[in-house]
């Protein structure tokens, strides 16, 4: 069995994840070979990378030529990916990521392949709808990718959407969790000396107004002796913490949030966990794509307060019991559970930890898939 992963990115949540993958493929023992295509800036260098894809990081900070530079190579790399697949013998192909913008340009010629190789996709965001501003955009792009794959992978949830027709074989799998070790001590010891004292709550990574911080500042008036940590960069330019922090400044809370305005290395996404009694992964409906960060958190069992929306969050939630389930437009009801978690020990949720853990494993994932290969073969 030959597998091939196509990552567009050099770095971010999906180049994590393409690695990760990779790997565990790669000691599979029913795999004869397996290739992951990278950009060309890539460091990863792993026996089995080929760097084939355009670099992702344009030399310049012009908008207009990144702009335009991105599209070129959405529209470039799924070609190169295309006349790769023409020389290599009967594959199966795992879009761990997808070039959605072009998709009506590059997606047919896949077609010309499938009577050769088998095609899948990782649904890393199953909602696809906002990826343009105009949503039946969004949808048709969808489609035409659907189109030629013989299997959608997700994780723990999948929405009802038009373009997950009965034409394509769904697969619910395990993320997988990241090996968490390195710790950037300076930023965690930084993060406690703020503190004071206090018990910290967190939300992490990229700052975006899906993660609810106006609901949890609210909640930050009915809690004493508690931080909110917000660690992360905008996850865009039309994302701006000020507008955060003078709520937060009319509130009466500001100094009652630890800011670490920056982007976070692995290390420093660490000790953000590291630093939190609770983490939020509190958001807003709007946002449900969030295994990645479920699976960094996981080894370190924090406690964890999750909004009561659809998600593969919740249901992860529900099934193993990882926290308190809140609704999401609610600070009362937030900052009850918020007081009703500190009150329990550490190790509390440690054996629900534990199954989570076991049942989410690479090697599951790559299991499960290689299943369902085997049974298209």
């Amino acid at each position: 069995m030959n597998i091939v992963i196509y990552n567009i990115n050099s770095f971010g949540g999906n180049y994590e994840y393409s690695k990760y993958l990779f790997q565990a493929y790669r000691q599979n023992g029913d795999i004869n070979k397996c290739t992951l295509l990278m950009p060309r800036n890539s460091v990863c260098d792993f026996d089995g990378v080929n760097k084939l894809l355009l670099s992702d990081l344009p030399h310049t900070n012009i908008k207009i030529i990144k702009k335009a530079y991105y599209l070129y190579r959405s529209a470039i790399n799924p070609f190169r990916l295309f006349f790769y697949l023409k020389k290599q013998p009967s594959s199966f192909i795992i879009f761990n990521d997808f070039d959605q913008i072009t998709a009506w340009l590059w997606a047919p010629f896949f077609r010309l392949l499938k009577s050769k190789h088998t095609f899948s996709v990782i649904l890393h965001d199953p909602d696809r709808d906002k990826f343009f501003r105009i949503k039946i955009l969004s949808q048709s792009s969808m489609k035409v990718i659907i189109s030629f794959m013989d299997i959608v992978f997700y994780h723990g949830f999948l929405p009802v959407k038009p373009y997950y027709d009965d034409s394509v074989k769904k697969i619910n799998v395990p993320h997988g969790i990241y090996n968490q070790s390195e710790i950037d001590k300076l930023l965690l010891q930084d993060i406690i000396a703020e503190a004071n004292g206090d018990k910290i709550i967190g939300v992490l990574g990229n700052i975006r107004d899906e993660k609810n911080y106006l609901v949890i500042i609210d909640s930050l008036l009915l809690l004493e002796n508690i931080k909110l940590l917000i660690a992360g960069k905008p996850a865009n330019s039309g994302v701006s913490t000020d507008s955060y922090k003078r709520y937060a400044t009319e509130k009466g809370v500001a100094s009652k949030i630890i800011w670490r305005e920056s982007y976070l290395t692995d290390a420093g996404f660490n000790a953000a966990i590291a630093a939190c009694d609770i983490v939020l992964l509190y958001y807003k409906p709007t946002f449900t794509s969030q295994s990645g960060v479920l699976n960094t958190i996981a080894t370190f069992k924090k406690k964890l307060i999750i909004s009561d929306i659809e998600s593969s969050l919740k249901k992860s939630a529900d099934q193993f019991g990882l926290g308190a389930i809140v609704p999401y437009d609610d600070p009362p009801a937030l900052a009850k559970a918020v007081k009703k978690l500190l009150l329990l020990q550490v190790d509390h949720f440690s054996s629900a930890w534990n199954n989570y853990i076991h049942s989410s494993s690479w090697e599951k994932h790559v299991l499960i898939a290689t299943n369902v290969f085997k049974d298209i073969k």
